[in-house]
Protein backbone atom coordinates (compact mmCIF):
# COMPACT_ATOMS: atom_id res chain seq x y z
CA UNK A 1 0.00 0.00 0.00
CA UNK A 2 1.31 3.35 -0.77
CA UNK A 3 1.30 5.38 3.04
CA UNK A 4 2.16 9.07 4.02
CA UNK A 5 3.31 9.57 7.32
CA UNK A 6 2.78 13.35 8.99
CA UNK A 7 6.00 13.43 11.58
CA UNK A 8 9.42 12.00 11.48
CA UNK A 9 9.88 11.78 15.52
CA UNK A 10 10.39 8.85 17.12
CA UNK A 11 6.86 6.88 16.44
CA UNK A 12 6.65 8.26 13.21
CA UNK A 13 10.60 7.12 12.46
CA UNK A 14 9.77 3.50 14.24
CA UNK A 15 6.33 3.26 11.97
CA UNK A 16 7.73 3.71 8.85
CA UNK A 17 10.67 1.56 9.64
CA UNK A 18 8.13 -0.79 10.24
CA UNK A 19 5.93 -0.45 6.97
CA UNK A 20 8.83 0.04 4.70
CA UNK A 21 10.09 -3.55 5.83
CA UNK A 22 6.78 -4.74 5.00
CA UNK A 23 7.64 -3.49 1.35
CA UNK A 24 4.51 -0.71 1.82
CA UNK A 25 5.29 2.33 -0.12
CA UNK A 26 5.91 5.09 2.43
CA UNK A 27 6.64 8.46 2.44
CA UNK A 28 7.44 11.01 5.22
CA UNK A 29 6.60 14.40 5.21
CA UNK A 30 8.53 16.00 8.03
CA UNK A 31 9.86 20.25 8.66
CA UNK A 32 12.75 19.14 10.31
CA UNK A 33 15.46 18.63 7.21
CA UNK A 34 18.36 16.63 10.22
CA UNK A 35 15.38 13.88 10.45
CA UNK A 36 14.44 14.03 7.00
CA UNK A 37 17.86 13.02 6.13
CA UNK A 38 18.59 10.53 9.16
CA UNK A 39 15.30 8.67 7.79
CA UNK A 40 16.36 8.36 4.38
CA UNK A 41 19.97 7.10 5.59
CA UNK A 42 18.66 4.71 7.93
CA UNK A 43 16.30 3.35 6.71
CA UNK A 44 15.82 4.30 3.30
CA UNK A 45 12.23 6.30 3.32
CA UNK A 46 11.27 8.29 0.89
CA UNK A 47 11.12 11.82 2.73
CA UNK A 48 9.44 15.43 2.25
CA UNK A 49 11.06 17.92 4.15
CA UNK A 50 7.97 19.95 4.42
CA UNK A 51 5.10 21.15 7.20
CA UNK A 52 2.58 18.32 6.57
CA UNK A 53 -0.21 21.27 7.32
CA UNK A 54 1.07 22.98 3.63
CA UNK A 55 -1.01 21.42 0.68
CA UNK A 56 2.04 21.67 -1.37
CA UNK A 57 3.83 19.35 0.64
CA UNK A 58 0.68 16.46 0.65
CA UNK A 59 1.16 17.00 -2.74
CA UNK A 60 4.73 16.37 -2.84
CA UNK A 61 4.35 13.01 -0.81
CA UNK A 62 1.94 12.18 -3.34
CA UNK A 63 -1.26 12.05 -1.12
CA UNK A 64 -4.02 12.02 -4.20
CA UNK A 65 -3.01 8.49 -4.42
CA UNK A 66 -2.51 7.33 -0.70
CA UNK A 67 -3.91 4.68 0.41
CA UNK A 68 -3.65 5.64 4.65
CA UNK A 69 -2.41 8.76 5.64
CA UNK A 70 -0.93 8.43 9.63
CA UNK A 71 -0.80 11.69 11.39
CA UNK A 72 1.72 11.32 14.29
CA UNK A 73 3.07 15.03 14.62
CA UNK A 74 3.51 16.07 18.21
CA UNK A 75 0.11 18.22 18.72
CA UNK A 76 -3.44 16.70 18.65
CA UNK A 77 -3.95 20.41 17.02
CA UNK A 78 -1.38 19.95 13.85
CA UNK A 79 -2.70 15.91 13.75
CA UNK A 80 -6.64 17.54 13.60
CA UNK A 81 -5.64 20.15 11.03
CA UNK A 82 -3.81 17.23 8.87
CA UNK A 83 -7.19 14.95 8.75
CA UNK A 84 -8.75 17.83 7.90
CA UNK A 85 -6.60 18.45 4.83
CA UNK A 86 -6.38 15.08 3.88
CA UNK A 87 -9.88 14.76 3.40
CA UNK A 88 -10.17 17.23 1.16
CA UNK A 89 -7.26 16.75 -1.26
CA UNK A 90 -7.74 12.10 -0.82
CA UNK A 91 -9.69 9.30 -0.48
CA UNK A 92 -6.93 7.75 2.06
CA UNK A 93 -8.29 6.13 5.23
CA UNK A 94 -6.77 8.49 7.74
CA UNK A 95 -5.80 7.47 11.45
CA UNK A 96 -3.84 9.31 13.79
CA UNK A 97 -2.48 9.05 17.23
CA UNK A 98 -4.24 10.71 19.73
CA UNK A 99 -2.84 12.79 22.61
CA UNK A 100 -5.97 14.23 24.51
CA UNK A 101 -9.18 12.64 24.38
CA UNK A 102 -11.61 15.70 24.02
CA UNK A 103 -10.58 16.00 20.81
CA UNK A 104 -12.19 12.86 19.68
CA UNK A 105 -15.32 14.37 18.69
CA UNK A 106 -13.20 16.63 16.59
CA UNK A 107 -11.39 13.68 14.85
CA UNK A 108 -14.21 11.65 14.50
CA UNK A 109 -16.07 14.83 12.64
CA UNK A 110 -12.62 15.32 10.13
CA UNK A 111 -13.34 12.18 8.82
CA UNK A 112 -10.46 10.08 10.62
CA UNK A 113 -11.10 5.86 10.47
CA UNK A 114 -8.75 5.27 13.46
CA UNK A 115 -7.77 6.83 16.44
CA UNK A 116 -4.85 5.60 18.42
CA UNK A 117 -5.05 6.98 22.08
CA UNK A 118 -1.75 6.82 23.42
CA UNK A 119 -2.28 7.84 26.79
CA UNK A 120 -4.72 5.05 26.77
CA UNK A 121 -2.62 2.16 25.51
CA UNK A 122 0.42 3.57 28.05
CA UNK A 123 -1.74 3.41 31.10
CA UNK A 124 -3.83 0.07 29.93
CA UNK A 125 -0.38 -1.70 29.47
CA UNK A 126 1.41 -0.42 33.13
CA UNK A 127 -1.42 -1.12 35.12
CA UNK A 128 -1.76 -4.79 33.50
CA UNK A 129 1.96 -5.44 34.08
CA UNK A 130 1.54 -4.00 37.92
CA UNK A 131 -1.59 -5.95 38.36
CA UNK A 132 -0.14 -9.38 36.56
CA UNK A 133 3.48 -9.77 36.59
CA UNK A 134 3.39 -12.59 34.76
CA UNK A 135 1.90 -11.35 32.04
CA UNK A 136 4.82 -11.01 29.25
CA UNK A 137 3.22 -8.25 27.03
CA UNK A 138 -0.09 -6.68 26.42
CA UNK A 139 -2.47 -4.44 24.40
CA UNK A 140 -6.14 -3.23 25.17
CA UNK A 141 -8.35 -3.42 22.42
CA UNK A 142 -11.48 -2.12 22.11
CA UNK A 143 -11.48 0.86 24.12
CA UNK A 144 -10.05 -1.60 26.95
CA UNK A 145 -12.72 -3.23 27.25
CA UNK A 146 -10.58 -6.37 26.00
CA UNK A 147 -6.74 -7.38 26.74
CA UNK A 148 -4.30 -9.07 23.50
CA UNK A 149 -1.90 -10.64 26.37
CA UNK A 150 1.49 -13.16 26.29
CA UNK A 151 1.44 -15.54 29.01
CA UNK A 152 4.94 -17.85 29.05
CA UNK A 153 3.65 -21.40 30.36
CA UNK A 154 6.20 -22.64 33.50
CA UNK A 155 7.20 -25.68 33.95
CA UNK A 156 5.02 -26.50 37.16
CA UNK A 157 2.32 -25.12 35.85
CA UNK A 158 -1.05 -27.05 36.30
CA UNK A 159 -1.55 -26.59 32.07
CA UNK A 160 1.91 -27.75 30.94
CA UNK A 161 0.81 -30.64 28.67
CA UNK A 162 -2.61 -30.07 28.56
CA UNK A 163 -4.33 -29.03 25.20
CA UNK A 164 -6.24 -26.25 24.50
CA UNK A 165 -9.49 -28.08 24.77
CA UNK A 166 -8.17 -29.94 28.16
CA UNK A 167 -7.69 -26.46 29.60
CA UNK A 168 -10.75 -24.39 28.44
CA UNK A 169 -12.90 -27.70 28.87
CA UNK A 170 -11.84 -26.69 32.64
CA UNK A 171 -15.32 -25.18 34.67
CA UNK A 172 -13.38 -22.59 36.01
CA UNK A 173 -11.60 -20.85 32.85
CA UNK A 174 -13.51 -18.16 31.51
CA UNK A 175 -15.29 -18.85 28.24
CA UNK A 176 -14.63 -15.83 26.44
CA UNK A 177 -10.87 -16.00 26.91
CA UNK A 178 -9.67 -17.42 23.56
CA UNK A 179 -6.43 -18.58 22.22
CA UNK A 180 -4.92 -17.35 19.07
CA UNK A 181 -1.40 -18.06 18.99
CA UNK A 182 1.28 -20.21 20.04
CA UNK A 183 5.06 -19.02 19.93
CA UNK A 184 7.67 -21.27 20.94
CA UNK A 185 11.54 -21.31 22.63
CA UNK A 186 12.83 -20.13 19.00
CA UNK A 187 10.50 -17.96 17.80
CA UNK A 188 7.84 -20.17 15.73
CA UNK A 189 4.30 -19.02 15.80
CA UNK A 190 0.99 -21.94 15.56
CA UNK A 191 -2.12 -21.08 15.11
CA UNK A 192 -3.16 -23.34 17.90
CA UNK A 193 -6.42 -25.71 17.62
CA UNK A 194 -8.32 -27.77 20.28
CA UNK A 195 -5.30 -30.43 20.42
CA UNK A 196 -2.32 -27.84 20.41
CA UNK A 197 -0.33 -28.60 23.92
CA UNK A 198 0.95 -26.55 26.01
CA UNK A 199 4.44 -26.96 26.78
CA UNK A 200 6.81 -25.46 29.42
CA UNK A 201 8.61 -22.70 27.77
CA UNK A 202 6.10 -21.93 25.24
CA UNK A 203 4.30 -18.20 25.18
CA UNK A 204 0.57 -18.51 24.70
CA UNK A 205 -1.12 -15.60 23.09
CA UNK A 206 -4.95 -15.21 23.88
CA UNK A 207 -7.46 -12.42 24.08
CA UNK A 208 -9.80 -11.98 27.08
CA UNK A 209 -12.42 -9.32 28.35
CA UNK A 210 -10.38 -7.80 31.10
CA UNK A 211 -12.72 -8.17 33.51
CA UNK A 212 -12.00 -11.88 32.73
CA UNK A 213 -8.27 -11.52 32.83
CA UNK A 214 -7.71 -11.55 36.56
CA UNK A 215 -9.69 -15.36 36.13
CA UNK A 216 -7.72 -16.31 32.84
CA UNK A 217 -4.31 -15.57 33.99
CA UNK A 218 -5.15 -17.54 37.60
CA UNK A 219 -6.48 -20.72 35.62
CA UNK A 220 -2.99 -20.81 33.43
CA UNK A 221 -0.41 -20.23 35.87
CA UNK A 222 -1.77 -22.01 38.82
CA UNK A 223 0.60 -24.62 40.12
CA UNK A 224 0.36 -27.33 42.69
CA UNK A 225 -0.67 -26.44 46.19
CA UNK A 226 2.87 -26.19 48.94
CA UNK A 227 2.40 -26.93 52.13
CA UNK A 228 4.46 -27.78 55.00
CA UNK A 229 3.00 -31.09 55.41
CA UNK A 230 2.64 -31.85 51.87
CA UNK A 231 2.05 -35.12 50.68
CA UNK A 232 5.37 -35.43 48.33
CA UNK A 233 7.91 -35.00 51.79
CA UNK A 234 5.69 -38.07 53.09
CA UNK A 235 6.51 -40.44 49.95
CA UNK A 236 10.09 -38.78 50.35
CA UNK A 237 9.87 -40.20 53.80
CA UNK A 238 9.97 -43.60 52.42
CA UNK A 239 12.94 -43.30 49.84
CA UNK A 240 15.32 -45.69 52.25
CA UNK A 241 18.19 -43.24 51.09
CA UNK A 242 16.39 -40.04 52.71
CA UNK A 243 16.01 -41.66 55.92
CA UNK A 244 18.37 -39.81 57.89
CA UNK A 245 16.95 -36.35 56.83
CA UNK A 246 14.52 -34.97 59.70
CA UNK A 247 10.89 -33.94 58.76
CA UNK A 248 11.98 -29.72 58.43
CA UNK A 249 14.70 -31.20 56.16
CA UNK A 250 12.44 -33.23 53.85
CA UNK A 251 10.11 -30.32 53.30
CA UNK A 252 12.87 -28.32 52.17
CA UNK A 253 13.93 -30.95 49.62
CA UNK A 254 9.75 -31.06 48.95
CA UNK A 255 9.98 -27.52 48.21
CA UNK A 256 12.81 -27.59 45.80
CA UNK A 257 11.15 -29.99 43.88
CA UNK A 258 9.45 -29.43 40.24
CA UNK A 259 6.47 -30.65 39.21
CA UNK A 260 6.05 -32.33 35.56
CA UNK A 261 3.14 -33.70 33.61
CA UNK A 262 3.82 -36.46 31.49
CA UNK A 263 1.44 -38.57 28.47
CA UNK A 264 2.09 -41.86 27.98
CA UNK A 265 4.83 -42.50 25.93
CA UNK A 266 6.53 -39.30 26.56
CA UNK A 267 9.99 -39.92 27.54
CA UNK A 268 11.18 -38.44 31.05
CA UNK A 269 15.08 -39.58 30.21
CA UNK A 270 16.81 -41.94 28.14
CA UNK A 271 19.94 -43.99 29.03
CA UNK A 272 23.52 -42.92 28.68
CA UNK A 273 21.74 -39.24 29.98
CA UNK A 274 23.65 -37.50 32.88
CA UNK A 275 21.96 -38.15 36.34
CA UNK A 276 21.11 -34.49 37.36
CA UNK A 277 17.65 -35.50 38.80
CA UNK A 278 15.80 -38.13 40.27
CA UNK A 279 11.87 -38.64 40.21
CA UNK A 280 8.77 -39.36 42.64
CA UNK A 281 5.71 -41.04 40.83
CA UNK A 282 2.53 -38.53 42.45
CA UNK A 283 0.47 -40.28 40.18
CA UNK A 284 0.19 -42.54 37.23
CA UNK A 285 3.03 -45.31 36.35
CA UNK A 286 6.35 -44.49 34.91
CA UNK A 287 8.01 -47.72 33.03
CA UNK A 288 12.26 -48.77 33.53
CA UNK A 289 13.04 -49.70 30.03
CA UNK A 290 16.16 -51.94 29.33
CA UNK A 291 17.58 -51.96 25.71
CA UNK A 292 15.44 -53.51 23.01
CA UNK A 293 12.38 -52.11 24.60
CA UNK A 294 12.23 -55.14 27.67
CA UNK A 295 10.42 -52.69 30.96
CA UNK A 296 12.42 -53.98 33.76
CA UNK A 297 10.45 -51.72 36.42
CA UNK A 298 6.92 -50.02 36.79
CA UNK A 299 7.20 -47.35 39.22
CA UNK A 300 3.58 -46.73 40.82
CA UNK A 301 2.31 -43.72 42.73
CA UNK A 302 4.95 -43.33 45.69
CA UNK A 303 7.77 -44.85 44.14
CA UNK A 304 10.95 -43.39 42.95
CA UNK A 305 13.64 -43.83 40.27
CA UNK A 306 16.41 -42.19 39.21
CA UNK A 307 18.21 -42.01 42.67
CA UNK A 308 21.50 -43.70 41.62
CA UNK A 309 22.37 -41.90 38.72
CA UNK A 310 22.10 -38.61 40.62
CA UNK A 311 23.94 -39.78 43.84
CA UNK A 312 27.00 -41.76 41.82
CA UNK A 313 27.08 -38.68 38.73
CA UNK A 314 27.18 -42.06 36.43
CA UNK A 315 25.26 -41.68 33.24
CA UNK A 316 21.19 -43.65 33.49
CA UNK A 317 21.43 -47.35 32.93
CA UNK A 318 18.00 -47.56 31.89
CA UNK A 319 15.30 -45.17 29.71
CA UNK A 320 12.16 -43.86 31.07
CA UNK A 321 9.23 -43.39 30.14
CA UNK A 322 5.40 -42.15 31.29
CA UNK A 323 3.23 -45.65 31.14
CA UNK A 324 0.01 -43.83 31.72
CA UNK A 325 -0.79 -39.75 32.23
CA UNK A 326 1.31 -39.21 35.42
CA UNK A 327 2.64 -36.29 37.64
CA UNK A 328 6.14 -36.48 38.92
CA UNK A 329 8.23 -34.75 41.48
CA UNK A 330 11.79 -33.69 40.46
CA UNK A 331 14.68 -33.13 42.63
CA UNK A 332 17.17 -31.86 41.50
CA UNK A 333 21.09 -32.36 42.36
CA UNK A 334 21.95 -28.80 43.77
CA UNK A 335 18.49 -28.98 45.69
CA UNK A 336 19.25 -32.20 47.05
CA UNK A 337 23.17 -31.24 47.74
CA UNK A 338 22.09 -27.98 49.54
CA UNK A 339 20.63 -29.96 52.53
CA UNK A 340 22.88 -32.95 52.40
CA UNK A 341 26.00 -31.84 52.50
CA UNK A 342 24.90 -29.61 55.01
CA UNK A 343 25.55 -32.46 57.98
CA UNK A 344 28.28 -34.12 57.14
CA UNK A 345 27.26 -36.84 59.45
CA UNK A 346 23.99 -37.52 57.07
CA UNK A 347 26.00 -37.36 54.39
CA UNK A 348 28.07 -40.31 55.58
CA UNK A 349 25.19 -42.43 56.56
CA UNK A 350 23.51 -41.65 53.09
CA UNK A 351 26.60 -43.12 51.66
CA UNK A 352 26.53 -46.15 53.77
CA UNK A 353 22.83 -46.93 52.64
CA UNK A 354 23.64 -46.34 48.69
CA UNK A 355 26.69 -48.40 48.98
CA UNK A 356 24.37 -51.34 50.36
CA UNK A 357 21.68 -50.46 47.55
CA UNK A 358 24.49 -51.21 44.37
CA UNK A 359 25.81 -53.98 46.24
CA UNK A 360 22.65 -55.65 45.87
CA UNK A 361 22.00 -54.21 42.26
CA UNK A 362 25.33 -55.95 41.45
CA UNK A 363 24.52 -58.87 43.16
CA UNK A 364 21.37 -59.00 41.06
CA UNK A 365 22.87 -58.39 38.07
CA UNK A 366 25.78 -61.04 38.34
CA UNK A 367 23.01 -63.84 38.97
CA UNK A 368 22.30 -66.21 36.46
CA UNK A 369 19.59 -65.60 33.91
CA UNK A 370 17.15 -68.46 33.35
CA UNK A 371 17.43 -69.82 30.12
CA UNK A 372 14.54 -69.89 28.04
CA UNK A 373 13.54 -72.48 24.85
CA UNK A 374 16.45 -74.44 23.59
CA UNK A 375 18.43 -71.92 22.52
CA UNK A 376 18.42 -69.68 25.84
CA UNK A 377 16.23 -66.97 23.76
Amino acid sequence: MKIVIAGGGRVGGTLAARLVAERHQVTVVEKDPAICNRLFEDIGVVTVCGDANDPRSLESAGISGADIAAGVLARDAENLAFSTLVRSMSRARVMVRMLDSRYRAAYRLAGVSELVEEAEVVVAKMTTAIDFPQVAGSLPLAAGDAILFELEVKPKALVSGRTVAQVRAQPEFPRECVFIGLLDPEGRITLPDGSTVLRAGHTIILVARRAELARSVECLTQEPQRQEDTPLAEMLRKVDFLAPLSAEELATVARGADYLRKEPGEAIFKKGDAGETFYVVVSGQVNLVADGGRVVEVVKPGGFFGEIALLTGEPRSTSAAAATPCELAAVGREDFRGVVMANPAMALEMSRILGQRLAKVAQQDNAPQKRRGLFGR
